[in-house]
């Protein structure tokens, strides 16, 4: 299985990239097989064309992780989301895995939905819409808490460390979403 990740070197896709078979990554930063900016991005060009019209899945994770960030980077990161996902309409991509969040229907505790929330939300319609069309399957995954080091965990808030995601939850997430469990 060619699993596609956008956002391969951030601090999920990392994890992802380190623990599924078959990747290629595409990220703006660094290290990345195909570098491109979301917001800027040719799909129609080669190389990016190549990458998807191979993937059995696109796993896109190239969204802000900060429910704190300004309104306009959950717009960027919902219209960016908008093109990968009619990008990979066209390339006939059989599956994709979205990102979301419990942002996008709070549990008790958490602070209340935001712009963040919202676009999660739309990441969520998002999925659902790809699976319309016969043959495809779009899914989105509810990200837990995934800090950089776990040695953040013990100081964060209740709330937060409730919500903690080990790389082994999250591996296992991301597997069983792409079919692969």
């Amino acid at each position: 299985m060619t699993i596609v990740i956008v956002g391969s070197q951030g601090n999920v896709g990392r994890r992802l990239a380190a623990a599924l078979p078959d990747v290629i990554g595409i990220d703006q930063s660094p290290g990345a097989d195909i570098g491109a900016d979301l917001a800027t991005v040719d799909y129609g060009s080669d190389e990016l064309q190549a990458a998807l019209t191979a993937a059995d899945a696109v796993v896109h994770l190239a969204t802000s992780a900060n429910p704190k960030a300004a309104d306009d980077v959950q717009w960027q990161a919902v219209a960016n989301t908008a093109r990968l996902v009619a990008a990979c309409g066209r390339a006939a991509v059989p599956r994709i895995v979205l990102p979301s969040s419990d942002w996008a229907e709070p549990k008790p505790g958490m602070p209340e939905i935001n712009a963040y929330g919202w676009s999660k939300r739309v990441m969520e319609a998002f999925a659902e819409m790809y699976s319309q069309v016969p043959g495809r399957l779009g899914v989105a995954v509810r990200i837990g808490w995934v800090p950089h080091t776990v040695e953040e965990v013990a100081p964060a808030a209740a709330w937060l460390r409730a919500n903690y995601w080990d790389d082994e939850r999250l591996v296992s997430e991301f597997r069983s979403a792409l079919g692969l469990d």
